[in-house]
């Protein structure tokens, strides 16, 4: 964990100055009261190892950290819960990456964004924080490293000499206008996942919609052997594809299903269905009909071009 002075010029809660870069103090390093609490195993099992750590960042704030690794999972994940009762001050974490790139990618609504890693030009300058959603990827040829989130939007890669540094800006204490904003308890998680190969051929959006949409386990008493294995009632053949969303069309009982191209990529993909589909068109935002698809044995097959977004009307 890194902290750093938060005191911009203007307006409190909403501007961040690229000056508070060089205020970064490491946890642990700077007033009395912070303290690098103790590490202690809290899962040994088959299929989780866990431990538990907890810090102390001053008189009133303090954070509990479990990280944890699932067996055949290469992603190191840290469930965090933060008491922050700070002033002008901003906590993030950071993680240094041993991968040489001069550009990162930042996932945003329905694709992805890259910025420069290097502060060549006063344009680079000003990009030192990056709005990113659920990951933020810096990769080589052949191996890359994501960071993960279940609820931050700042994000920061910058080269150093031999490495990247990956941050994640986790908490800030503005006093105006409003004194107590973000005081109080936060539970977050966030987490590393090293990967092989490019950010699209490692899954990496698929891993961060995982660590925001974990499954749900429900222990049953007697066994259900009518039960499937698996059953999935929408199947997406085409792995830059994401299915986004699955709702009820606002002015009839047809089903509207979003989908968008998440790799930057062109081609066709098909949508597989257990559900009774009679017809399939493609819509506009509004649910207005448009191109007319063929149906055929609960299929739907279309052709995407790069981060389109596609609205399907299916009706049952």
């Amino acid at each position: 964990f890194v902290q750093f002075d938060d005191d911009p010029l203007y307006w409190d809660a909403w501007e961040v100055m690229a000056y508070h870069l060089e205020t970064r103090k490491e946890l642990g390093t700077g007033a009395p009261d912070e303290k690098l609490g103790t590490i202690r195993p809290i899962e040994n099992g088959p299929l989780r190892v866990a431990v538990q750590v907890a810090h102390t960042i001053s008189a009133k704030s303090s954070i509990q950290q479990t990280i944890s690794l699932d067996a055949l999972s290469s992603t190191l994940v840290f469930t965090t819960s933060v008491e922050w009762h700070e002033g002008h001050r901003f906590l993030k974490v950071e993680f240094p990456a041993a991968v040489r790139a001069f550009t990162a990618t930042y996932e945003t609504q329905f694709g992805f964004v890259q910025r420069p890693t290097i502060f060549n030009t006063s344009w680079d300058l000003a990009k030192f924080e990056v709005c990113g959603h659920k990951w933020a990827d810096v990769s080589e040829f052949g191996f890359g490293v994501a960071l993960l989130n279940d609820c931050k939007y700042g994000h920061a890669i910058h080269s150093t000499k031999d490495y990247n540094v990956m941050r994640l800006s986790l908490l800030r204490s503005p006093k105006s206008p409003d004194d107590e904003a973000d005081m109080g308890l936060h539970n977050l998680t966030y987490a590393i996942h090293p990967h092989l190969g490019s950010f699209q051929s490692a899954g990496v959006v698929s891993r961060a919609h995982e660590l925001n949409v974990p499954l749900l386990l429900h222990r049953v008493k007697t066994p259900l052997p009518s039960l499937p294995v698996s059953v999935s009632y929408f199947k997406v053949l085409g792995d830059f594809v994401q299915l986004d969303t699955v709702k009820k069309a606002e002015d009839s009982d047809a089903l509207i299903l979003r989908l968008y191209e998440r790799y930057g990529c062109r081609g066709p993909v098909t949508i597989k269905t257990l559900l009774p589909i009679k017809s399939a068109v493609l819509c506009n935002l509004l649910e207005e009909d448009g191109q007319r698809l063929q149906v055929s044995s609960g299929s739907v097959t279309l052709t995407v071009s790069p981060f389109e977004i596609v609205s399907l009307k299916c009706h049952v």
